[in-house]
């Protein structure tokens, strides 16, 4: 043991003393400062720009406009002037153009956007407009003030989630990109370090001073160290938003997610490193095992393959778990190893999953995890010593018969 834990401080210290790592852990941190600090400056300065040509005999409220749109700025043109407002939105200087004509009797809107509708924008101005052709009719129909009445009233409408939610799909997100990020970057750096240590002929001469299984895990522990001191660090930059007033939490989503801080707690917190662990593990492992069956670097993609189907395949159920956290697939998921943990922790956040299945998760995950590591080692230790030969999938049950 004393061995593995040499290896796992010289492996530790060397990936945290590179200046790739340094490098990335501040640009990321600046960039998590930055994009915070945008969006607090950018938020009370940003305007909706839009155009409206009214040819009807309807008219439109500027007042309750603005009421209803933030940072709406309203600009009145004629019918002449339509096709350059469109050119203006296909040149991205104008947000949103209005075009209210008239046809027996029936306010008509015309709606000319960019790339994506705002359903604000769209719904203040046809509420208005609904509500002065209700007027009207009511006014030629001769109906009662009564009745009048009625017709402007609005549903009442209460909502009520049933479901136990234990956070919020902002959380969801986060940890899903993160797994994907940290799975790609450390699990193939692992991989390439391997494989560049048999091209050099390095790990020769390490064999003689340490046991092979010791270097495996040495390397994929320290990575994993590395991720979480790194993963840390991002987390800190957004705290130190935080603090500063950059993140306003009753608004607060990413991508269009909503990030509720309020719900984070020890439990979601100690559920995040167990799963982000626990992923991490299950595919590093097949990386290293793969990588050591390869001499050249340039040949570790054609080893990769299965590996990155599972990754892509670990993200796309984890996005539809985010829509469809009790369909078929993602329920089979819950206890898949390879994408388990971010399935599982994906329904612990949203509330959809028990008590019992969450722990059956985790308990399969950890079997799967020691099955996959034995496997990876009876590989590695044979791996590490082939030179020379292609590499073909047979070689695998060979060597786990060894």
């Amino acid at each position: 043991m004393n061995a593995l834990w040499t290896a796992y401080l010289f492996h530790i210290r060397e990936q945290i003393r590179t200046k790739g790592f340094r490098i990335t852990s501040i640009v990321i941190s600046l960039l998590i400062l930055g994009y915070f600090a945008y969006n607090h400056f950018s938020s009370n300065e940003e305007k909706v720009l839009v155009s409206v040509i009214n040819t009807s005999s309807y008219s439109i409220d500027e007042k309750v406009l603005k009421e209803n749109i933030d940072g709406l700025n309203l600009t009145i043109k004629e019918l002449k002037d339509e096709e350059e407002e469109q050119e203006k939105i296909k040149d991205q200087d104008l947000d949103h153009l209005v075009v209210i004509e008239e046809k027996d009797s029936i306010p008509v809107l015309n709606y000319y956007y960019h790339r994506s509708p705002d359903p604000t924008v769209l719904f203040s101005f046809t509420t208005q407009l609904q509500q002065q052709y209700l007027a009207k009719v009511s006014t030629e129909q001769a109906l009662s003030q009564e009745v009048v009445s009625q017709l402007f009233q609005s549903i009442p409408v209460e909502e009520t989630m049933l479901a136990e939610n234990n956070g919020s799909l902002g959380i969801v997100y986060v940890f899903i990109f993160l797994m994907y990020t940290f799975i790609l970057m450390f699990g193939q750096g692992v991989a390439m370090s391997i494989t560049g240590e048999k091209s050099t002929r390095v790990m020769e001469v390490m064999i003689t001073k340490i046991k092979p299984i010791y270097m495996l895990f040495a390397k994929i522990l320290s990575s994993l160290t590395a991720g979480l001191i790194q993963v840390s660090v991002f987390f800190l930059s957004g705290y130190l938003a935080y603090l500063i007033g950059w993140i306003n939490t009753d608004q607060f989503n990413i991508v269009g997610f909503d990030f509720d801080l309020s719900q984070i707690n020890a439990g979601l917190i100690i559920g995040f490193v167990f799963f982000f662990a626990c992923g991490y593990l299950v595919y590093a492992l097949c990386f290293a095992a793969l990588g050591s069956l390869i001499s050249r670097t340039e040949d570790l993609g054609s080893v990769m393959g299965p590996v990155m189907v599972l990754v892509v395949g670990a993200l796309m159920v984890g996005i539809k778990t985010m829509m469809d956290p009790t369909g078929g697939l993602v329920s089979f998921s819950t206890y898949f190893p390879f994408f388990s943990p971010i399935v599982a922790y994906s329904k612990f956040v949203m509330g959809e999953i028990s008590t019992l299945e969450l722990l059956i998760s985790g308990a399969v995950l950890i079997i799967s995890i020691g099955l996959i590591a034995y496997a990876a080692s009876r590989i590695y230790v044979k791996g590490v010593m082939v030179y020379g030969e292609k590499f073909k999938w047979s070689h695998l049950s060979v060597m786990l018969k060894k």
